[in-house]
């Protein structure tokens, strides 16, 4: 007997669309803190999940992007068996959640149509010297809101600040699993692998991100024969929270030439 769950989720949008967009979550987080950027396709089916071991999922926490890429294969399936999920789907990832819709899209157990990786890429071991720099540091001293002021390019105004920072920290998951999802995020490298991707692909990315580097969103878009990558001016991290509007219309074209 399979003893795989779903994962929980939220269903927002346009249940009627004929495209299902599958939005996964950053280290940190839980799918409270993709609400806000979710909430502007409207005009579609959207899946907003919480991943392993984040939110309201019970389950252990997996040790590597591929079992997290895993559980949103078979999370996934099943909601398209239950037809909450239709035939076109997207899957969208911020940060962490960017591995691992490489990592799924790498895989090809899942039948997708598009990816886009948001503040992320197929390489973060090379590219998160943040995260680098607290492996010294013991996961019990870890504190989600140290790192906040890091979401940040050199002209966010301070009332995005503000609301930014108060949506991570009212929608964070423990901070022993924001510590542990930093470690897997930091260890992923499947760059080489990218290669075979074949299906539609964007990379958007903020030019001054100093938690996961840009090179990182370049190198994948390198990779992936035939993809598109979205650099924003002047942003950091956090761009997709900031530039909501601009990001949303440009993700809609891609939809649209998604076969």
């Amino acid at each position: 007997m399979n003893s795989k769950k779903i994962l929980p989720y939220e269903r927002i949008g346009n249940c009627a669309s004929s495209t299902t967009l599958i939005f996964l979550h950053g280290s940190t987080m839980s799918m409270g803190g993709m609400h806000p950027f979710a909430s502007a396709f409207d005009a579609y089916n959207c899946i907003v999940f919480d991943l392993t071991g984040h939110g309201k999922s019970d389950e252990k926490e997996p040790e590597a992007v591929s079992g997290f890429a895993e559980d949103v294969e078979y999370s996934v399936n099943q909601l398209r068996e239950q037809n909450i999920v239709t035939e076109k789907v997207i899957l969208l990832g911020y940060s962490m959640g960017g591995a691992i819709t490489c990592e799924t899209a790498i895989r090809g157990k899942l039948k997708l149509d598009g990816i886009v990786l948001l503040s992320s890429g197929a390489d973060l071991k090379h590219y998160t010297p943040l995260v680098d720099n607290l492996k010294t540091m013991p996961m019990e001293a870890f504190r989600t809101e140290d790192i906040l002021d890091a979401l940040f390019g050199p002209d966010a105004a301070d009332e995005d600040k503000a609301s930014i920072k108060g949506l991570f920290l009212s929608t964070k998951s423990a901070d022993t699993t924001g510590y542990m999802d930093l470690m897997v995020s930091n260890a992923y490298d499947n760059l080489e692998a990218s290669r075979g991707i074949k299906i539609p692909a964007l990379m958007v990315h903020g030019s001054s991100d100093v938690i996961v580097e840009p090179m990182a969103a370049v190198e994948t878009w390198r990779a992936i024969e035939g993809s598109q990558l979205l650099m924003v001016p002047y942003k950091g991290h956090s761009a997709i929270f900031e530039d909501t509007e601009m990001i949303r219309d440009k993700i809609v074209s891609f939809i649209n030439m998604c076969s």
